[in-house]
């Protein structure tokens, strides 16, 4: 006869991550009384944790283990143990590219991005770190995608594009975000050019934006249907003196956009 604690066991099995709120979602199938959380924990989770089957990630955070052999030297995705450390959040910047498949580097880091409400202190998980970032709107362009059996929220292509280069030490700095961006296929610059504009009320933005987007229209394919049209909206927007690209590193004048380039970016750029 199957025990309640196999019955709940076989139910997580499938979901390989799980937040606690998700095993007593569960245990509420399971269980016929009301669960009680505490009853829960100290009846269930404290058992498939002994055995091998649960193994604790920090605190209220457990990776479903399909065998005792894996307890050791399994390491677990790094995005689905992103996805169940908030509720409200998405996956934004290099994670987000890693998750497009066009990241140039994989990285130890996931970017959670939340509102300040819902902060949480940074946390290690074998060799993967997990790091909040503050935005505010968690809704804007975030698309649920189905990835490995579950739900997780991504930015989608074109708040990605934005907020990389808008936030790029969060993209891997310059360029690894050229590198990455250069790869990232399926833009729809329409949407993209009115997110910018109706959304990021950021001048540095939009010359930022105009300039890697014309940039890029040279050097990928996937960027040949930028058009002239959609760059002069962008530019319009554009008022006052010229700005560096990156603060106080000089350069000649990009007089379209507006921008000191440093000397060295588009050499170093040649190599990618």
């Amino acid at each position: 006869m199957v025990t309640k604690t196999e019955t709940l066991y076989n139910a997580l099995l499938p979901m390989k991550v799980v937040s606690f709120n998700d095993i007593v979602k569960k245990a509420a199938g399971i269980i016929e009384a009301t669960p009680n959380r505490r009853y829960i924990y100290r009846k269930y989770v404290k058992r498939l944790i002994k055995s091998g089957k649960l193994q604790r990630i920090r605190k209220g955070l457990y990776i479903v283990l399909s065998s005792l052999e894996e307890q050791e030297g399994y390491v677990t995705d790094k995005l689905l143990i992103a996805s169940k450390i908030r509720n409200k959040y998405y996956l934004g910047f290099h994670t987000a590219l890693e998750y497009y498949g066009c990241a140039s580097s994989f990285y130890n880091e996931a970017y959670i991005c939340v509102k300040a409400k819902d902060r949480f202190n940074p946390f290690q998980y074998k060799r993967f770190s997990f790091k909040p970032v503050f935005v505010e709107d968690v809704n804007l362009e975030v698309e649920t995608k189905h990835y490995q059996g579950n739900t997780i929220k991504v930015s989608s292509k074109e708040r990605t594009f934005i907020e990389c280069i808008d936030r790029v030490q969060y993209a891997g700095g310059w360029e690894e975000c050229v590198k990455s961006l250069e790869g990232l296929g399926g833009l729809n610059i329409e949407k993209l050019v009115n997110l910018l504009l109706y959304n990021y009320k950021k001048d540095i933005l939009y010359r930022r934006v105009g300039y890697i987007l014309e940039l890029l229209k040279k050097r990928s394919p996937f960027y040949e249907h930028v058009d002239d049209h959609s760059l002069n909206k962008i530019e319009k927007q554009i008022t006052g003196q010229p700005w560096y690209l990156i603060y106080g590193q000089k350069g000649p004048l990009n007089r379209r956009w507006k921008l000191y380039i440093p000397k060295a970016f588009e050499e170093k750029l040649k190599g990618i």
